[in-house]
Protein backbone atom coordinates (compact mmCIF):
# COMPACT_ATOMS: atom_id res chain seq x y z
CA UNK A 1 0.00 0.00 0.00
CA UNK A 2 1.43 3.45 -1.13
CA UNK A 3 1.35 6.32 1.65
CA UNK A 4 -1.95 7.59 1.98
CA UNK A 5 -2.80 10.49 -0.27
CA UNK A 6 -3.66 12.93 2.65
CA UNK A 7 -0.46 14.34 3.84
CA UNK A 8 -2.02 14.69 7.57
CA UNK A 9 -3.63 10.98 7.79
CA UNK A 10 -0.22 9.94 6.71
CA UNK A 11 1.79 11.62 9.36
CA UNK A 12 -0.92 10.18 11.59
CA UNK A 13 -0.29 6.76 10.30
CA UNK A 14 3.41 6.90 10.91
CA UNK A 15 3.03 8.10 14.39
CA UNK A 16 0.62 5.60 15.50
CA UNK A 17 3.24 3.28 14.00
CA UNK A 18 5.76 4.39 15.98
CA UNK A 19 3.99 3.67 19.18
CA UNK A 20 2.62 7.08 19.78
CA UNK A 21 -1.23 7.50 21.25
CA UNK A 22 -3.48 9.11 19.10
CA UNK A 23 -3.93 11.84 20.54
CA UNK A 24 -0.03 12.29 20.39
CA UNK A 25 -0.20 11.29 16.83
CA UNK A 26 -3.05 13.62 16.24
CA UNK A 27 -1.72 16.86 17.68
CA UNK A 28 1.84 16.01 15.72
CA UNK A 29 0.07 15.94 12.52
CA UNK A 30 -0.68 19.47 12.24
CA UNK A 31 -4.58 18.65 13.45
CA UNK A 32 -6.00 20.36 16.39
CA UNK A 33 -5.87 18.76 19.44
CA UNK A 34 -9.59 16.92 19.91
CA UNK A 35 -8.95 13.09 22.07
CA UNK A 36 -12.69 12.20 20.12
CA UNK A 37 -11.45 12.49 16.53
CA UNK A 38 -7.71 11.03 16.70
CA UNK A 39 -9.72 7.98 18.47
CA UNK A 40 -12.20 7.92 15.24
CA UNK A 41 -9.32 8.17 13.24
CA UNK A 42 -7.40 5.76 14.85
CA UNK A 43 -10.42 3.18 13.79
CA UNK A 44 -10.46 4.33 10.37
CA UNK A 45 -9.53 0.91 8.12
CA UNK A 46 -6.95 3.03 5.77
CA UNK A 47 -5.27 4.16 8.73
CA UNK A 48 -4.99 1.01 10.39
CA UNK A 49 -4.07 -0.95 7.07
CA UNK A 50 -1.20 1.54 6.59
CA UNK A 51 -0.14 1.57 10.14
CA UNK A 52 0.56 -2.34 9.83
CA UNK A 53 1.98 -1.62 6.90
CA UNK A 54 4.57 1.11 8.24
CA UNK A 55 4.98 -1.52 11.24
CA UNK A 56 6.06 -4.61 8.59
CA UNK A 57 8.42 -2.56 6.99
CA UNK A 58 9.62 -1.34 10.21
CA UNK A 59 10.54 -4.60 11.74
CA UNK A 60 11.44 -6.35 8.27
CA UNK A 61 15.35 -7.15 8.85
CA UNK A 62 17.82 -5.68 6.50
CA UNK A 63 21.55 -6.94 6.37
CA UNK A 64 23.92 -4.01 5.81
CA UNK A 65 27.95 -4.34 6.25
CA UNK A 66 27.55 -2.72 9.46
CA UNK A 67 25.15 -5.07 11.00
CA UNK A 68 27.01 -7.97 9.62
CA UNK A 69 29.96 -6.77 11.39
CA UNK A 70 28.11 -6.40 14.57
CA UNK A 71 26.90 -9.87 14.80
CA UNK A 72 30.16 -11.25 13.78
CA UNK A 73 31.80 -9.04 16.72
CA UNK A 74 28.84 -10.45 19.18
CA UNK A 75 29.78 -14.35 17.95
CA UNK A 76 33.63 -13.68 18.08
CA UNK A 77 32.83 -12.36 21.65
CA UNK A 78 30.68 -15.68 22.64
CA UNK A 79 33.15 -17.61 21.13
CA UNK A 80 36.24 -16.29 22.87
CA UNK A 81 34.39 -16.57 26.32
CA UNK A 82 33.85 -12.95 27.14
CA UNK A 83 30.02 -12.90 26.47
CA UNK A 84 27.49 -15.73 27.97
CA UNK A 85 25.74 -17.96 25.93
CA UNK A 86 22.08 -19.27 27.04
CA UNK A 87 21.73 -22.99 26.70
CA UNK A 88 18.40 -24.94 27.27
CA UNK A 89 15.12 -23.90 27.56
CA UNK A 90 15.45 -22.38 30.96
CA UNK A 91 18.06 -20.04 28.94
CA UNK A 92 21.10 -20.17 31.62
CA UNK A 93 24.15 -18.23 30.93
CA UNK A 94 27.06 -19.91 30.46
CA UNK A 95 30.66 -18.58 28.86
CA UNK A 96 32.00 -21.02 26.30
CA UNK A 97 35.68 -20.96 24.58
CA UNK A 98 34.96 -22.56 20.82
CA UNK A 99 38.64 -21.20 19.46
CA UNK A 100 37.85 -23.05 16.13
CA UNK A 101 34.48 -20.52 15.94
CA UNK A 102 36.69 -17.32 17.43
CA UNK A 103 39.30 -18.37 14.61
CA UNK A 104 36.72 -18.46 11.74
CA UNK A 105 35.00 -15.42 12.72
CA UNK A 106 38.39 -13.29 13.29
CA UNK A 107 39.29 -14.98 9.55
CA UNK A 108 36.00 -13.49 8.10
CA UNK A 109 36.33 -10.04 9.78
CA UNK A 110 39.90 -9.69 8.16
CA UNK A 111 39.23 -10.43 5.04
CA UNK A 112 36.13 -8.14 5.39
CA UNK A 113 38.05 -5.65 6.59
CA UNK A 114 40.70 -6.44 3.81
CA UNK A 115 43.27 -6.94 6.50
CA UNK A 116 44.69 -10.13 4.39
CA UNK A 117 46.44 -10.15 1.22
CA UNK A 118 45.38 -12.72 -0.94
CA UNK A 119 49.28 -15.21 -1.31
CA UNK A 120 48.46 -15.55 -5.02
CA UNK A 121 48.11 -11.74 -5.39
CA UNK A 122 51.87 -10.84 -4.36
CA UNK A 123 53.82 -11.00 -7.69
CA UNK A 124 57.66 -10.62 -7.93
CA UNK A 125 58.49 -8.18 -10.54
CA UNK A 126 61.90 -8.54 -11.78
CA UNK A 127 64.71 -5.34 -11.51
CA UNK A 128 68.12 -4.89 -12.38
CA UNK A 129 69.11 -5.62 -8.80
CA UNK A 130 68.44 -9.07 -8.95
CA UNK A 131 71.29 -10.00 -10.74
CA UNK A 132 73.52 -8.13 -7.89
CA UNK A 133 75.82 -10.23 -5.55
CA UNK A 134 75.28 -9.15 -1.94
CA UNK A 135 78.44 -6.99 -1.66
CA UNK A 136 77.34 -5.20 -4.68
CA UNK A 137 73.76 -4.48 -3.20
CA UNK A 138 75.77 -3.17 0.00
CA UNK A 139 78.41 -0.59 -2.48
CA UNK A 140 75.05 0.03 -4.43
CA UNK A 141 73.09 1.26 -1.73
CA UNK A 142 76.50 2.73 -0.08
CA UNK A 143 76.81 5.00 -3.08
CA UNK A 144 73.10 6.14 -3.10
CA UNK A 145 73.15 7.38 0.42
CA UNK A 146 76.30 9.53 0.14
CA UNK A 147 74.00 11.01 -3.16
CA UNK A 148 71.54 11.46 -0.60
CA UNK A 149 73.69 13.25 1.82
CA UNK A 150 75.45 15.15 -0.51
CA UNK A 151 72.09 16.75 -1.85
CA UNK A 152 70.77 17.30 1.76
CA UNK A 153 73.69 18.97 2.78
CA UNK A 154 73.83 21.38 -0.42
CA UNK A 155 70.23 21.86 0.25
CA UNK A 156 70.80 22.67 3.71
CA UNK A 157 73.48 25.04 2.48
CA UNK A 158 71.26 26.68 0.03
CA UNK A 159 68.83 27.54 2.41
CA UNK A 160 71.43 28.88 4.94
CA UNK A 161 72.55 31.43 1.85
CA UNK A 162 75.72 29.81 1.50
CA UNK A 163 75.90 27.24 -0.55
CA UNK A 164 79.17 25.40 -0.74
CA UNK A 165 80.35 23.58 -3.46
CA UNK A 166 81.02 19.91 -3.42
CA UNK A 167 84.37 19.02 -3.83
CA UNK A 168 86.28 22.65 -3.26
Amino acid sequence: MPALRNQRRELFAQGLARGMSAAQAYREAGYVDNRRNASALKANQDILARVLELQAERHRFVLTRQCLLDALLENLEKALGRRPVKIGEEGKEVYVYRGDVANNALKMAGSELGLFTDKSGVTHRPSHYDDLSDADLVRKLRDEALLLLEYHEREAGEADGNAEVPGS
